[in-house]
């Protein structure tokens, strides 16, 4: 082989090699992503759950409150529990299909 030959056989390997270093380095970076992923799809799966138990807190307040008061509590009353009625309905129907 010449010098020439050499050199360049020489250069692809140093090339290959730096090519392989940055292919490890970006693995592991994905690896971090994807655990980094992976953690706010829990986050943000508990903050759901979250979010739908104070929807529940709040519309049952809302239905205490709306029995407590005394003006104009019934008309919001008789709108709570029809929105309730309705929801049940909804879920009879599926429960039908």
């Amino acid at each position: 082989m010449s010098v020439n030959q050499v050199y360049i056989v020489d250069e692809l390997k140093q090339k290959v090699q730096m090519l392989a270093e940055r292919l490890e380095l970006h693995k592991k970076s994905s690896l971090v992503l994807q655990n980094e992923k992976t953690d706010l799809e829990d986050r943000i799966r508990e903050q759901e759950i979250e979010i739908m138990e104070l929807k529940q807190k709040n519309n049952t307040l809302k239905l205490s409150k709306a029995f407590v008061s005394e003006n104009g509590g019934s008309q919001e009353a008789k709108l709570q529990i029809n929105k309730i009625v309705r929801e049940i309905d909804k879920c009879i129907a599926l429960l039908n299909r």
